[in-house]
């Protein structure tokens, strides 16, 4: 009611609430309802990244890369697949300009990227994007390892499950591996978080 009176002052909470709304249904298994209004936030948001780019393009990002997501589980595999690329394309220009903020969310776009490749049959852009993520992951972890090793794992097993699916077993072997490394130390730390990741590289890797 707010929006509709004064849109300007109001229009950015209504998206904000719009997407959140769309988190907590899909969350709920209430899929069309969650469509409906994360479809509502990205067309809020894409219309005042129009005017204020700067402002409103990470915003929008990030409603389509929920939007993928949802798109993906309700089985629209192509529409998922343009939402996720636009997010991609929006966060690989963001991150250009400003890396230290951008590159964790352009790699977490470039993951759901492969994953919806792979479900869609194109195995080998599904693998340059899960590779690129992978990249980018790895150097996040580097200087910060307490934020990013659990991504990183996560990364190498989508490659090393994309790269056994193209059957090139032996750099599925090296990928699967260190994900299991990683998640073997992590669990040592702190088991009840990471003991059920572990058990899923351990199965991945007896595959």
């Amino acid at each position: 009611r707010l929006a509709t009176d004064n849109p300007a002052a109001y229009e950015p909470d209504l998206a904000r609430s719009l997407s959140n709304l769309g988190v907590q249904l899909s969350e709920a298994g209430r899929r069309s309802e969650a469509l409906t209004a994360t479809e509502k936030a990205v067309g809020i948001y894409r219309r005042l990244a129009t005017d204020n780019p700067a402002a409103y393009e990470p915003d929008l990002a990030g409603s389509l890369t929920n939007l993928g997501i949802q798109l993906s589980q309700a089985g629209r595999r192509s529409k998922a697949l343009t939402a996720t690329e636009k997010a991609v394309g929006i966060y690989r220009r963001l991150a250009t300009d400003n890396p230290a903020a951008y590159e964790p969310d352009l790699a977490g776009s470039l993951t759901n990227l492969g994953i919806q490749l792979s479900q869609a049959g194109r195995r080998n852009e599904a693998l340059t994007a899960t590779e690129e993520a992978v990249e980018i992951r790895r150097r996040l972890a580097t200087n910060n390892p307490a934020a990013y090793e659990p991504d990183l794992a996560s990364s190498l097993t989508n490659l090393g499950n994309q790269l056994s699916e193209a059957g090139r077993r032996n750099e599925a072997l090296t990928a699967t591996e260190e994900a299991v490394e990683i998640r073997r130390r992590l669990a040592t730390d702190n088991p009840a978080a990471y003991e059920p990741d572990l058990a899923r590289s351990l199965s991945n890797l007896g595959v």
